[in-house]
């Protein structure tokens, strides 16, 4: 099928923006956290915090793992205890980004311990991001037959300054973005239109990639198993998804994931490596310190909700540099609430679309709409779901561990926006585009700012 002109917009315009966040988050350099404080080893007195690499986080660690394997050393080993731990903490992480990065930096030839080979190093990312954003788009025009709202959802993750950043850096993340949401576009295909046996390969491969990219991964199982399931119960007898289908899609993932799920077993005790983890990250804010601190409400809703709805739209560098960040921290918040009101009236907006979707699919043939809100519920239900248990022992309000559900919160956000120019639908990507543009520029400037006071 040919792609409209705006697509290509939004893509080209996403690449952009990511070259800029790259260009000035700096690579394997030092620094200050200037919002989180260490008692001086002198004075006792509480100072910013140093840290070794001040860029992206864990950026330094994902690189050092490409490194590993680039020696010819194989896969590095998590060993609790390790007095180079620091350098190592990603080395429990599966196999499949850091193939990737190997091969992507031998192709460019960035040294992923140099720091002057970041900027090409880092673009990785934002190539798989391309992915991630084409796999939205055809989530829409597979599950809605809606164009307009498959643009507005594109330009909504394309431009959404946080997930700019993320694809700016060296992380595994990005690919588990990719792998999430073709899994989803994929099922809603096979949902709308019937599987087949080649599909349901299709599908089971990724999920296999998926695991060997990151354990998160596993949200795509709720996925599968409820699109094949809708499928069963909704299509024809002779439609229905057969027994060889269910195994392909169930199957092949663990086929393709044992080897490494073995190797973990193996060196850790677990198959998720769960166990190694626990004990390497001991120093990790633990959520239970906070919760004495604070109390459970103030814990989830002053730390976790706090720190992660900012984060969302964007917290930058370890979460220390913030939009706003030359402001006084009561008129950054005042500003961090007014976009999560106007985000919210959007969204909400866009329930009134949904029936409006839901009225001219029963007039003009389009896809039955409720498949597709229901896979994206369950998607954005099960990442939540994780997001919160690793909340209940770790206190990581980011924003980043709900995005391998990025297709649900820009679906969300497209409904309302292609609300708001119901005249003219095919527009509606101009909405995340011009809202999100301005925050884009506020975030540029922010990291313009924000980094050299943090480096010495």
């Amino acid at each position: 099928m040919k792609l409209p002109g705006s697509l290509y917009f939004i893509l080209a315009t996403f690449i952009i923006l990511c070259g800029i966040y790259n260009s000035v988050t700096p690579y394997r350099e030092s620094g200050i956290l200037r919002y989180q404080r260490m008692p001086d080893p002198i004075t006792g007195q509480m100072i910013p915090q140093t840290v070794n690499d001040v860029g992206a986080p864990d950026e330094r660690q994902h690189a050092n793992y490409i490194a590993h394997l680039k020696s010819g050393k194989g896969f590095p080993v998590l060993v609790p205890g390790d007095p180079n731990a620091y350098e190592n903490y990603q080395a429990h992480q599966p196999p499949l980004f850091y193939i990737l990065g190997t091969a992507w930096s031998s192709i460019t030839g960035a040294d992923p311990t140099d720091s002057n080979a970041g900027f090409r190093l880092r673009f990785l990312s934002s190539i798989i991001g391309l992915s991630t954003l084409l796999g939205i788009y055809f989530a829409g025009i597979w599950g809605l037959g809606r164009q307009d709202i498959a643009l507005a959802a594109t330009a909504f993750a394309a431009f959404l300054p946080m997930n700019v950043a993320l694809h700016s850096a060296v992380s595994n993340d990005p690919l588990l973005y990719a792998i999430v949401t073709w899994v989803f576009a994929l099922t809603i295909r096979g949902v709308q239109q019937g599987w087949h046996f080649k599909l349901a390969i299709s599908i089971g491969a990724l999920v296999g990639l998926g695991l060997l990219t990151k354990t998160t991964a596993l949200v795509c199982f709720p996925i599968l198993l409820t699109g094949l399931a809708l499928t069963h119960f909704q299509h024809r007898e002779d439609a229905k998804p057969n027994l060889t289908i269910w195994a392909a899609a169930l199957v092949l993932p663990i086929i393709i994931a044992l080897p490494w799920f073995l190797r973990n077993k193996e060196l850790y005790g677990d198959f998720l490596a769960v166990s190694v983890f626990n004990a390497a990250f001991t120093g990790s804010p633990q959520a239970n310190t906070f919760i004495d601190i604070f109390g459970p409400q103030g814990y989830w809703l002053n730390m976790v909700l706090w720190w992660t709805s900012r984060s969302f739209i964007g917290a930058f560098g370890y979460m220390d540099i913030f939009l706003f960040d030359n402001m006084r921290s009561d008129q950054s918040a005042a500003l961090y609430s007014g976009i999560f009101l106007i985000t919210a009236g959007i969204v909400l907006l866009g329930q009134m679309g949904y029936r409006e979707i839901k009225s001219q699919s029963d007039s003009e043939a389009l896809p039955r709409p409720a498949p597709f809100q229901i896979l994206h519920l369950i998607l954005l239900l099960f990442t939540t779901i994780l997001f919160i248990r690793f909340n209940l022992q770790y206190f990581q309000g980011q924003a980043r561990y709900l995005f391998p559900a990025i297709v649900s919160f820009a679906y969300l956000f497209a409904f309302g926006s292609v609300r708001i120019l119901k005249s003219k639908p095919e527009l509606a990507f101009l909405v995340p585009t011009a809202f999100l543009g301005l925050l884009n520029f506020a975030a540029v400037q922010a990291l313009n700012s924000g980094f050299p006071l943090r480096q010495p």
